[in-house]
């Protein structure tokens, strides 16, 4: 799907309305100056003007520890289209970026670090809100602590951190004494399993901390504020212990350098009970005040609920407010409910304003018109924000000469960076395309097939058919007949009334070459 989001670009430089300011605490705080290698780290990392850093940085005492604080604006711009009532919704701590500077200290880093070496990381349970599933170890879920045996030495060295640090601090910051930590874990990134998170929002918890414990230059976690790529930076993390802070609103992602493993302590809280149901029952309050965030929030729950005209209202309510990702959603769904002209309006209007998403839409609905130069703009437009979408359309176009003379190297070079962001489309189109050697090609079918790429699959089944490996082949065209691909689905019933890799199976058989047939993928007898 479009869904994708960008990923890996940061930008050179940021807006001057990113200002480092600092606010009293809600508990007493101790005022301390901040020092040079301060100002220097700082200017370095996020290009930020040095008349723009305040001299007085604030710490607060957290469970008996003096912690330096800051506090960055992330509002999305109005230079954006972003109205008022989205940039200033009212609620304690909103769109802020909070840093807490060595909230663990070096030694209790060095105790984790050395502990997680003996520790089990296992992939995120299905259904985890995380839609990357990278290896963790699950410390507290639904505002529990785990009572798995292997996991004691960890929560003994984070849990005080966690609960007389962290918490207190969320609470203070946030307004809200009724914070918990809902779920506590420690997830790593490794190089050679994956390089980046796309970005997303928490919405599954009230409010979020990151403590990076193996912290890198131009590393790590970053912030998107404004529609575009252009608008990124690098949250300001150097020291292991350092933590990011930041409620539901935030859009942020992960990148990593090469060679860099992450591990990072994650705390999400939710106010308690709904911690322990794990419900987001905050979202309709605020929805109904008119809260454009929680819109947007609402409406991406209706829609995956499969109710479009709850998902349009709120959508609508979101988009009102200059919300260009609410304009894009909003965008897709009229147009799937064939009111086109009013859903291209929307797509358009969030493409203006440098949202990916909404330009590789639009350049997919004049393509679709023959419109092959316009659409080859929006293209390029979201291919320059490193959108895999954009970057694998871009390829396609410059393979084919669509609004473009045909450039081969070109295009192959943006189908690779499309493929090595995951996106699958690109991957089988480097495949089909590009492979020279048997392994290479292998490789990226298999990369395509694992993400549900039916043509992939299907490619992969036929191969396997060839070396006489017909149970290998039988759950690829599984894969790919459940996908939709028409050929699979003869492929599938042809081995299934033939009992080829596997038992026949003549009644499944029959019920997937009659829906290929019903397709139209096989002619009518």
């Amino acid at each position: 799907g479009l869904g994708h989001l960008d990923v890996l670009a940061v930008a050179p430089d940021f807006c001057a309305w990113w200002l480092l300011r600092s606010r009293p605490a809600e508990e007493p705080n101790v005022k301390g100056t901040a020092p040079q290698m301060h100002r220097d780290n700082l200017q370095k990392t996020l290009y930020v003007a040095l008349s723009a850093v305040d001299e007085q940085i604030r710490a607060v005492n957290l469970g008996g520890l003096s912690v330096p604080v800051e506090v960055y604006d992330v509002r999305p711009p109005p230079e954006a289209g972003a109205g008022e009532r989205w940039r200033h919704p009212g609620r304690a701590g909103a769109k802020e970026l909070h840093i807490l500077r060595e909230v663990m200290q070096a030694d209790e880093v060095a105790h984790v670090i050395h502990a997680t070496g003996g520790a089990a990381f296992h992939p995120e349970a299905e259904g985890s809100k995380n839609p990357v599933q990278t290896p963790t170890v699950i410390l507290k879920a639904q505002g529990r602590w785990s009572e798995d045996p292997a996991t004691t030495e960890l929560r003994g060295l984070v849990t005080h951190v966690v609960e007389e640090r962290i918490v207190p601090y969320l609470q203070a910051a946030f307004g809200d004494p009724s914070l918990s930590a809902a779920e506590v874990l420690l997830r790593r990134y490794k190089p050679s399993e994956r390089l980046f998170h796309p970005l997303h929002f928490d919405h599954h918890a009230a409010a979020t901390c990151v403590v990076d414990l193996t912290p890198l230059p131009q590393s790590g976690l970053f912030l998107q504020p404004g529609p575009s790529a252009a608008s990124r930076f690098m949250a300001p993390l150097r020291n292991p212990g350092d933590a990011a802070v930041h409620t539901w609103d935030v859009f942020h992602g992960v990148t990593l350098s090469a060679g860099h493993e992450r591990v990072s302590l994650i705390i999400w809280a939710k106010p308690q009970g709904n911690a322990e149901s794990g419900e987001v029952s905050w979202y309709n309050s605020l929805g109904a005040a008119g809260d454009v965030d929680a819109a947007y929030r609402l409406g991406m729950q209706s829609e995956a609920k499969q109710e479009v005209e709850h998902a349009i209202q709120w959508f609508s309510i979101a988009a009102a407010g200059g919300h260009w990702m609410a304009m894009s959603r909003l965008g897709r769904l009229q147009t799937m409910q064939g009111a086109s002209a009013e859903g291209l309006a929307w797509s358009e209007r969030a493409a203006n304003c440098g949202w990916a998403d909404a330009q590789v839409d639009v350049g997919d609905a004049k393509q679709k018109a023959g419109d092959h130069a316009a659409a080859l703009a929006f293209y390029q437009s979201a291919a320059a924000q490193y959108h895999p979408g954009g970057l694998h359309r871009l390829g396609i176009a410059l393979l084919r000469g669509f609004g473009t003379p045909v450039d081969v190297v070109a295009a192959q070079s943006a189908l690779e960076s499309s493929a090595h962001l995951g996106w699958a489309d690109a991957q089988f189109a480097l495949a089909q395309n590009f492979a020279t050697d048997e392994s290479v090609k292998r490789g990226w079918l298999t990369a395509a097939t694992q993400q549900g790429h039916p043509a992939a699959a299907n490619s992969l089944a036929i191969d396997a058919s060839r070396q006489g490996q017909y149970a290998e082949a039988r759950r690829l065209f599984l894969i790919a007949a459940e996908k939709g691909h028409l050929k699979a689905m003869v492929n599938l019933g042809t081995l299934l009334q033939q009992g080829v890799g596997g038992p026949a199976d003549p009644t499944a058989a029959e019920g997937w070459l009659m829906r290929a047939q019903q397709l139209g993928g096989l002619p009518s007898c």
